[in-house]
């Protein structure tokens, strides 16, 4: 007879494997702390079921991994396109022409 709670462990497992190779390939920041998000809810969920086993917490800790730096690269991503808007607004010509 299969554990309960069990197969909410291995799907939080899944996602956090999944959000991991999100950030490795660089897919999606967003998509990847979307995902770790959902497999901490269903690892929270296994854990209410009753389920302690090694799976939960492997998912509890990818999961918390992949949404840390999922955050930290959707912010870094997110400045580095601000510093090069401002730093082009230097070179952008709004039709200003001034004839000396």
């Amino acid at each position: 007879m299969e554990e309960r709670g069990k197969g909410k462990a291995v799907a939080s497992m899944v996602l956090g494997i999944i959000s991991l190779v999100l950030l490795v390939t660089g897919y999606g920041a967003a998509v990847s702390v979307l995902l770790s998000i959902i497999g901490m809810a269903l690892a929270g969920s296994s854990k209410r079921d009753g389920y302690t086993g090694s799976v939960r917490t492997t998912g509890v800790i990818m999961n918390m991994f992949g949404v840390v730096v999922g955050v930290v690269v959707f912010v870094a991503c997110i400045a580095c396109v601000g510093v090069f808007g401002y730093s082009m607004m230097e070179y952008a010509d709004y039709g200003n022409y001034y004839y000396y």
